[in-house]
């Protein structure tokens, strides 16, 4: 009778996801540190092409197009045998001015609240790789001279895309955004537009979308095989990106079903960079590796990191987990998952695990003990509770090792593993505000 009850709650929970995800329409709330310590130096260091109310965004996706619209092509949760990108522009409704704008993200309270709306779409090119242009050889299958030719004008394209961008801002870094389970094309975008703007709109956000997005209760398995399906392009995006000469620092942020697409692609790439005698980390010019509640059963997770060894392949690992991330309770019943790693708490690692955590300083566990209003909040929290985004801000924009020392007062209760609450970074500082490191030291 128990199981019963306990399977009827758990099905009603994934009802109540398949309902809700995705539903992200408003501009989250201001993130704590722009109350206080950056209230006015992240928007006075705005750059000047970045300065209007409307928010760019790169994406790049394998979903298919299900009809063009007057917006620009309408990406479903179909797939598509190619990898399309472009640009795609984020609005506010009502549509203030860049002052208005900059005002209402420095406050706790706005007197009104923005929906967000892509009003724009714009495909530059895409990245096709099909059965119809493999030929067959003696030693099997090929790649036609005519594939590599238009490879090599499409990795051009992005590579013009990405300048244009990278001119209007003095920090040379990429942002990709790698979504979860249950995601529209426009909800995908939503969240990079937001943490690139409250970042004070540094570097260059891209929205790496995949297929997902099913629309009944068979979404959470459909959505997984797309995620298998994705990282075949997704390890090629990451490849071209980085081969851009502009492009100084990427930075990959995953959440929910996303890390696993993107440790499995970062495992792959991983492997073929190490047979070549290379640091991925370096190749790849991967800086940040953020995994925000990460839909990942704690055996896989911990094979991935310390037997194949995942930690080489970018600079520093944050990992953001909460207990109170109803979602992830709900993958353990579907899965009967041993633990998945984005509900463990502080002690939940054994003692040796905590001592062996203390000991790597590009790892960093972050317990998120914060509250939040509802199943979708409690399983976004990294991106819309003010506490979380603050740090996420501190880890992409600054670079910022945990520790108040770094401007990260970050609280330690159990080795190996620190903790956020409500109140992280929400009242002024005692001292004077550590300025961000990029302004701080340009030439990094």
């Amino acid at each position: 009778m128990e199981r019963n009850r306990r399977r009827s709650w758990n099905l009603l929970l994934l009802a109540a996801l398949l309902a809700s995800c995705g539903c992200h329409r408003y501009l989250v709330a201001t993130p704590n540190i722009l109350l206080h310590r950056d209230c006015c130096r992240t928007f006075d260091d705005c750059p000047a092409g970045c300065q209007s109310p409307d928010m760019e965004v790169i994406y790049a996706t394998d979903r298919a197009n299900d009809k063009d619209t007057a917006a620009g092509p309408n990406y479903g949760y179909k797939r598509a045998k190619w990898l399309a990108f472009g640009t795609a522009k984020v609005s506010l409704n009502p549509h203030p001015t860049w002052q208005q704008l900059r005002a209402d993200s420095l406050v706790q309270r706005r007197k009104q609240d923005y929906a967000l709306n892509v009003s724009e779409v714009r495909e530059a090119g895409r990245f096709a790789f099909v059965l119809d242009k493999l030929r067959a050889t003696k030693d099997g299958l090929d790649v036609t001279a005519r594939t590599y030719r238009e490879l090599e004008q499409e990795r051009a394209k992005l590579h013009d895309l990405l300048r244009e961008r990278l001119a209007h801002t003095p920090q040379k870094d990429v942002f990709i955004f790698i979504h979860g389970f249950n995601t529209a094309f426009n909800d995908s975008v939503y969240r990079p537009a937001e943490v690139w703007h409250f970042m004070g709109r540094v570097g260059v956000p891209i929205a790496y979308t995949w297929p997902a997005g099913f629309p009944d209760l068979r979404g959470y398995a459909y959505d997984r095989e797309s995620g298998e399906f994705t990282i075949f392009h997704l390890k090629n995006f990451i490849r071209t990106v980085a081969s851009c000469p502009e492009v100084e620092r990427i930075h990959l942020v995953a959440h929910s079903r996303g890390t696993d697409v993107t440790i499995t692609a970062l495992r792959e790439l991983n492997i073929e960079y190490q047979a070549k005698g290379e640091s991925t980390a370096e190749a790849l010019k991967i800086e940040n590796l953020v995994l925000a509640a990460p839909d990942l059963d704690e055996d896989v997770f911990m094979q991935r990191f310390t037997a194949e060894n995942l930690l080489e392949a970018a600079k520093r690992t944050t990992i953001y987990v909460s207990t109170r991330d109803k979602a992830i309770g709900l993958a353990d019943f579907l899965f009967a998952s041993k633990r998945r790693v984005g509900a463990l708490g502080p002690r939940d690692f054994s003692p040796s695990m905590r001592q062996m955590l203390a000991k790597l300083p590009n790892l960093q566990f972050i317990e998120c003990n914060v509250k939040s209003s509802s199943i979708v909040a409690s399983h976004d929290y990294v991106f819309n509770h003010p506490a979380a985004l603050s740090d996420l801000i501190l880890v992409l924009r600054d670079r910022r090792p945990p520790g108040a020392e770094n401007g990260r007062p970050l609280r330690q209760s159990v080795e190996g593993v620190w903790e956020l609450t409500n109140d992280y970074l929400a009242t002024a500082p005692s001292h004077s505000p550590i300025l961000p490191v990029q302004f701080l030291n340009r030439s990094n």
